[in-house]
């Protein structure tokens, strides 16, 4: 049986934010492919459910980014998340063309738009301060 090494980091991080230690998740802070830096994070002070709803929102997106690039774009977005790169970072290693950004765009706006029915008033205050 073959084993997806990041399925496992993902199920590891999964299991650690539900435990609720003040581990950041690999597939959520900024080291590991994530939508926010570890440092935001624990800026921010989220709760568990909110670990795991960007967990869950960060999986969703670098699916949906990774349904938009080719295969020889999708190589070179997992081997970035896999060496540590932001979900942001891993993007600007590859190169998309007019159509992509345009879909990567659209991406985007609703990851935005689902972090913050994720977080409260004051962390999305506290965020933008942050940027």
């Amino acid at each position: 049986m073959k084993v997806n090494r990041q399925n496992v980091v993902v199920a590891i991080a999964l299991i650690v934010s539900l435990s609720g230690a003040l581990v950041v998740p690999v597939a959520v802070g900024q080291s590991g492919g994530g939508l926010l830096t570890a440092a935001q994070m624990q800026k921010l002070n989220l709760s568990v459910a909110q670990k795991q709803a960007l967990l869950r929102l960060t999986m969703k997106t670098n699916e949906r980014i990774l349904g938009i690039l080719d295969s020889n774009q999708q190589r070179l977005f997992r081997n970035a998340i896999k060496q540590g790169k932001s979900t942001g970072e891993a993007m600007d290693m590859v190169a998309l063309r007019p159509e992509q950004k345009t879909q990567m765009n659209k991406v985007m706006q609703d990851t935005q738009a689902e972090m913050l029915t994720i977080l409260t008033t004051e962390q999305v205050k506290q965020l933008k301060g942050s940027r």
